[in-house]
């Protein structure tokens, strides 16, 4: 018999069968079972063993080392998928932008549980603070208000923005035949002829005075109509998508159609077909190309969900304004703003005003933008990366907003490189241009010119880029230190010149007015 590991005992008895044999053969017979069921005992135990060996060498392995290979953000998702550059040229090239098939980044990091539960938490929260503003309302001052006129007056005149915007959308579709008319002519022209070169930059002239007549005409009736700021963000953010989208298509086709040779050329066209123009126009990226990836069919709960959330951002939002920034700021000019008062409301400001930027940014760049994409089943939803785990203030914006990167990246960076051919030079740029724009964006939705984002976007941050470094010891630290106290501040003073604005005499009666910081002077007077 065999006892293995304690389990029932294994008995061999004879056979009634074999009670009539020979009782050598018997013997034999039982001695020769005997053995294979020591062998196999021995065996068991053997095999044990070595389990019981590898095993441990298996927890020691892992016990002694933590993921060498890896980074532990690589174990939530796949870096490598979620590169915007192809490969740098044998020839010294930049590296061109690359379109892949891949979700936005919280998108994948939802399917994860334990992300899945930390949204739930903030739905619940945001939930318990409408709950606990309309209890409050109810029996404290006896009506409801949960920002909903603030968000009815913030998107006032909606019917004459719509009106302006079919304007815009109209004069941006003309770009195309006018640039498929210079395309199909110029082939006729003698090459390095005067007319040819006339005929280019003719066209050359035209594209501008469009782009200038886009850009000004729109303004022009925002500050007739006096638009409110949310809906003049929204005419004045699809103006500067307009005007960069027509750049980017012309700019991507002008090389197409200054090589292209009808008698070499014979299965390509010098411009692209209206319908993948037309596509462009509406797809959520600023960067051309002939086709980009699909999906195969449109998911309509996604869509709607992710509608939901760009209305649940907007109340929340507003519900911030209303509750923690206005009242800070609203008596601005009329009551007397001493310094300690001031540096309260400032340091009051900052988490509210960080709450309302992580609003925007995830109501604008993943619930806006991935529902569109859904709509154009357009299957690169890489929007942003995970900025929140920048080390310095150059992989912030590098990831932040991959779509105005890419393309301030592609028609600014690229061909600032070509022409002087220096990083430093290219890069100051970029941070110009972007500046300029988001000042211009704030200049005409506040109705003044009060430069603060400027000063803080394309000098103070432009330095913190050359001075900071990924590798750097607390970096995420910093960043998100100075990320919040600046929001803090921007918020603050932009509120005081709102209010300055409206509760303050105006200090010269003229368009100068416009120019001059009202916030300044009003404060002093009373």
């Amino acid at each position: 018999m065999a006892d293995i590991n304690g389990g029932d005992k294994i008995v061999l008895e004879k056979s009634p069968k074999n009670e009539g044999r020979d009782p050598m053969r018997s013997d034999a017979f039982d001695k020769f079972t005997e053995k294979m069921m020591k062998l196999r005992t021995d065996a068991f135990f053997a095999m044990e063993e070595k389990m019981d060996e590898m095993m441990q060498e298996v927890g020691n392995l892992l016990g002694k080392t933590s993921v060498p290979h890896f980074e532990k953000d690589e174990l939530l998702y796949d870096k490598i998928k979620y590169q915007n550059r192809t490969k740098p040229s044998e020839d010294g090239n930049l590296p061109d932008k690359q379109f892949l098939p891949r979700e936005s980044v919280l998108t994948y990091l939802f399917e994860i549980r334990h992300f899945r539960t930390i949204y739930n938490i903030f739905i619940v929260i945001l939930m318990i603070l409408f709950l606990h503003t309309a209890i409050y309302d109810v029996f404290v001052t006896g009506e409801l208000n949960l920002g909903l006129s603030l968000i009815q007056w913030n998107f006032g005149g909606l019917s004459h923005v719509a009106m302006i915007w079919l304007g815009m959308m109209i004069t941006t579709l003309t770009v195309y035949p006018c640039f498929s008319y210079w395309c199909y002519q110029r082939i006729s022209l003698t090459p390095k002829s005067i007319l040819l070169r006339a005929w280019d930059w003719g066209w050359l002239c035209a594209l501008m005075a469009c782009q200038a007549l886009l850009g000004i005409v729109p303004v022009v009736l925002l500050l007739s109509y006096k638009f409110p700021p949310a809906s003049s963000f929204m005419l004045l953010m699809e103006q500067v998508r307009l005007m960069m989208k027509i750049h980017a298509f012309v700019r991507s086709n002008i090389p197409r159609a200054l090589q292209y040779k009808p008698h070499t050329d014979v299965d390509s066209a010098p411009c692209p077909e209206f319908e993948k123009f037309l596509y462009f126009l509406f797809a959520p990226t600023l960067v051309y190309q002939d086709s980009y990836p699909r999906t195969k069919k449109i998911h309509w709960k996604f869509v709607a969900w992710h509608f939901l959330e760009v209305v649940g951002v907007i109340f929340y939002s507003s519900y911030l304004f209303e509750r923690f920034l206005i009242p800070m700021f609203r008596d601005y000019g009329v009551k007397h703003f001493s310094l300690e008062k001031l540096v309260i409301s400032i340091f009051g400001s900052m988490m509210p005003a960080t709450l309302a930027f992580l609003c925007t940014f995830y109501g604008l760049l993943h619930s806006w933008m991935n529902a569109f994409a859904e709509l154009m089943r357009f299957a690169d939803r890489m929007f942003y990366k995970d900025w929140w785990n920048a080390n310095s203030y150059a992989s912030y914006y590098r990831m932040w907003n991959v779509v105005i990167h890419d393309w301030l990246y592609t028609y600014i960076y690229k061909d600032c490189f070509l022409l002087f051919g220096g990083r430093m030079l290219s890069t100051i740029v970029v941070f110009l241009v972007s500046a300029l724009v988001h000042e211009y964006i704030l200049m005409f939705a506040f109705k003044f010119c009060y430069p603060v984002l400027f000063f803080a976007f394309g000098v103070f941050s432009a330095s913190l880029v050359f001075l900071t470094k990924d590798s750097s010891k607390g970096g995420n630290l910093f960043m998100w230190l100075t990320l919040c106290t600046g929001t803090g501040l921007l918020t603050s003073l932009y509120s005081m010149e709102w209010y300055a604005r409206i509760n303050c005499p105006r200090t010269i009666e003229s368009s100068w007015d416009f120019f001059i910081p009202q916030s300044w002077f009003c404060n002093a007077s009373n």
